[in-house]
């Protein structure tokens, strides 16, 4: 486990840095060229996109990784019956999410193209459950990165040649598309077999519902605080908000997607001493994260002048935001590692009721801290992010002792 834990680690970190400062770059041309609006707009359309998309998806490549790691003698026809999953649950999800969209008063074509974005991408990961299954992350690292190098490019050609914002959503989701392709045709053939089966289908249908309610309330961690500002914020001042939780959002993906690896060997896992071991482990990884904000925070007056060089006077206040949010990041990785054991070990639904009660509390106190608050953004996702990594970590304590 050492040894892969290693190799794989380095990848996905690799990975990870390459997603991380992509999805830096992309954020700063939307927001230097097209401005704060138009990037708070397209901030809170992908985040409630997201949100959908998650319920909608059902977590299917977690739960074909999972089949294929305990080697199901249905392994071969799991591909076959995911996509058709995904695909039928897209047409439920477009039902639910244009008239949420206009109540929410988004952008209803830029919420759409995200759902269908979103869609390809899981779709991406049921291919490569393949590989993720065998303990393998290296392959599926290797094509996440040659994606995002594609994906980061492009989007840089199509903002400095003037295109619409929307442009730049088509071009994401042509990607995500294309990549799909790929994905699914790197699985050698004699490990797949295209033919629908009802059985493996319900079963698909049955495990998703149980491990789509972890991934749902990573998801409502991740996206909850840029639904919410879009709620009680809107114009230049929205933008400004949402990039500094973007900026939260990006660093945090940079620790959490190498936690994914335990998945596969907690569900493996046959004795509580083990879990446990790993467990206490992780606590390095918590303390370790604290590296981060601490760092900004010291240099938070030349990152001051990055980001106005880079976005402009509009974007004055993103350095203050962000080195005070930034102190969530240590909160969420912890909140993660709660999902993963709880996920890995079938206590999601305890989990999920206590997120979604954690996540009507957020709700109160964005409430709350708008109306009477100084700095309320700022310390209504503190809060928010302080309240679920309380409420995850009581919640597996009570699930497992």
């Amino acid at each position: 486990m050492i040894r892969n834990w290693k190799k794989n680690t380095i990848y996905i970190s690799i990975m990870q840095v390459s997603l991380l400062l992509v999805n830096f770059f992309l954020i700063t041309i939307i927001s230097r060229e097209y401005g704060a609006e138009v990037y708070g707009e397209y901030a809170s359309s992908k985040s409630i996109s997201v949100l959908i998309g998650t319920a909608a998806v059902m977590s299917l490549a977690l739960v074909v990784t999972k089949v294929l790691a305990q080697k199901n003698e249905n392994s071969k026809l799991m591909f076959q019956n995911a996509y058709s999953l995904i695909i039928r649950n897209l047409i439920i999800a477009f039902i639910i999410l244009i008239p949420l969209t206009l109540l929410l008063n988004r952008d209803l074509p830029m919420t759409v193209l995200f759902l269908v974005g979103f869609v390809f991408n899981e779709m991406i990961h049921v291919a490569l459950a393949y590989y993720q299954a065998k303990g393998d992350f290296v392959t599926s690292s290797k094509q996440i990165i040659i994606r995002t190098m594609i994906y980061g490019f492009g989007a840089w050609i199509i903002v400095m040649q003037g295109f619409s914002i929307i442009s730049l959503v088509i071009f994401q989701v042509m990607t995500l598309f294309i990549f799909f392709v790929v994905a699914h045709f790197s699985i050698p053939k004699k490990d797949i077999e295209l033919n629908s089966n009802i059985d493996v289908k319900n079963n698909l249908q049955d495990s998703g519902k149980k491990m789509v309610l972890t991934t749902f309330s990573s998801a409502l961690i991740s996206e909850l605080d840029i639904v919410l500002l879009g709620i009680f914020y809107s114009g230049s001042v929205l933008g400004v908000l949402a990039w500094a939780r973007r900026i939260l959002e990006i660093i945090f993906q940079l620790f959490a997607a190498s936690l994914d690896i335990l998945f596969p060997e907690l569900s493996k896992a046959e004795s509580k001493n083990e879990i446990k071991s790993i467990r206490s482990k992780l606590i390095i990884v918590f303390y370790g994260s604290f590296i981060i904000p601490i760092t900004f925070f010291l240099f938070r007056d030349f990152g001051n002048t990055i980001f106005v060089t880079l976005l402009g006077e509009e974007f004055e206040m993103v350095s203050e935001y962000t080195y005070q949010i930034l102190f969530c990041i240590p909160l969420m990785v912890w909140s993660r590692i709660n999902i993963i054991f709880s996920r890995a070990l079938n206590f999601e639904l305890n989990l999920t009721k206590t997120i979604i009660f954690g996540a009507v509390l957020s709700y109160v106190t964005y409430f709350v801290m708008h109306s009477i608050g100084r700095n309320p953004a700022v310390l209504s996702i503190i809060i928010s992010q302080v309240l679920i990594a309380g409420l995850t970590t009581y919640s597996f304590r009570r699930s497992y002792g």
